[in-house]
């Protein structure tokens, strides 16, 4: 983890140089209105909702992995709980066997 944090704070200084150093104002048109922005600006947005979508994606998986360990102990407890039974169930079929 501390890697990862490591890595990523590398990655952001690389990315605010990189707009530091192109920050010309550019002309941008969406639909029918154009705007002029500075570069930097838009490298900084396009950074941030990439950053947005992966930490989306990671808690997505973070909660896949959660639910699939709740389901994966249900399903120990209940295997644990059968194998108790059958143990009992051996048990008693053996009394049985030694009374006859």
């Amino acid at each position: 983890m501390r890697f990862a944090f490591i890595i990523s704070l590398i990655f952001a200084l690389f990315i605010s140089i990189f707009a530091i150093q192109n920050a010309a104002a550019i002309s941008i048109s969406l639909l029918f209105a154009k705007f002029n922005v500075s570069l930097a600006l838009i490298i900084f947005i396009s950074a941030a909702i990439g950053a947005i979508i992966a930490a989306l994606l990671g808690v997505k998986r973070e909660l896949k992995i959660k639910y699939e360990n709740k389901q994966l102990l249900k399903r120990i407890n209940q295997l644990e709980q059968e194998k108790k039974q059958n143990e009992i169930d051996v048990i008693r079929e053996k009394d049985v066997l030694d009374k006859n």
